[in-house]
């Protein structure tokens, strides 16, 4: 006897929730522009981290990040890039390339900037950047091994929501252009900035989040928080060091916290089981 696929039995809101994905999963699939662009996008923002590093160990006297600190965001998105081919295999190499790429880039700025901070004789920020490179590559490797086992995101990057963010990054880059022209503010790329548009994206989801995603979102929330506020103090008086010391420890710990919300909505694919042709589902 013959057997077909049945997708198995679901309470009305989950199916709901998964009709909504698999709508928003098609979307993606069938504009090539949202795929072309979320797929160049991330890589474009780990090549120009590195480039802004390379910028500020060389020129030490005005701030070097701000390409980086615009483009910062688009590096967490990474785990909705869509590279299907034919043939698993092929697909599963250009998977590995592709998150090798960016692992390449951002673990080449974190070492650069590294080598700066230790110019400059600043153990807090070694520390940092080196905490930074081992969890960028936790988070890419984490990542990469989601989308080989062809985990689905629970969260949707839509054209609208991608359009959203590129407005908002206009209207912050508009505010934050005269500071960041201050030829004697020499700063580090400064995350927190995308980090704060990249919770309110999260947020839309919160209805569909477990308990971790949820505390983990709220840690994201609230290290975000006083991390932009203590930047913003030190903006204000760069003699306050320890402000630019909380604001860096905190950003670091929401970017932990963000890897984490990432890393962990991510769900099997929906089960398909074979069952025989006269067997009814209610």
């Amino acid at each position: 006897m013959h057997s077909s696929p049945v997708r198995l039995p679901r309470s009305d809101s989950f199916s709901a929730t998964t009709q909504s994905d698999e709508v928003a999963s098609h979307i993606f699939k069938s504009d090539t522009f949202l795929r072309v662009a979320m797929t160049i996008l991330p890589i474009t923002a780990a090549i120009i981290y590195q480039m802004d590093a390379l910028w500020q160990l060389q020129v030490r006297n005005m701030y070097a990040g701000l390409a980086s600190t615009i483009f910062h965001i688009f590096y967490f998105l990474q785990f909705y890039i869509h590279l299907e081919c034919h043939s698993k295999t092929i697909t599963y190499i250009y998977t590995y390339i592709y998150h090798i790429i960016i692992w390449i880039f951002k673990t080449g700025g974190n070492v650069v900037y590294f080598i700066y901070h230790h110019r400059e004789n600043n153990i807090f920020h070694q520390c940092i950047f080196a905490l930074r490179a081992i969890q960028d590559t936790l988070f890419i490797c984490s990542v990469c091994i989601y989308k080989i086992r062809s985990y689905d995101p629970l969260i949707c990057v839509q054209h609208k929501a991608l359009f959203s963010v590129i407005s908002r990054l206009e209207v912050i880059l508009a505010i934050l252009v005269p500071i960041f022209a201050q030829e004697h503010l020499v700063k580090r790329t400064v995350a927190n900035i995308s980090l704060f548009i990249l919770y309110d994206f999260f947020s839309v989801y919160y209805h569909l989040f477990t308990l971790r995603l949820k505390w983990a979102l709220w840690l994201f929330v609230v290290f975000i928080t006083i991390s932009v506020v203590n930047e913003w103090l030190y903006f204000v008086n760069h003699q306050w060091r320890v402000c630019d010391q909380i604001s860096t420890g905190l950003e670091f710990l929401a970017e932990c916290a963000c890897c984490l919300v990432i890393i962990w909505q991510f769900k099997p694919s929906t089960l398909i089981l074979p069952i025989n042709q006269s067997t009814t589902v209610v």
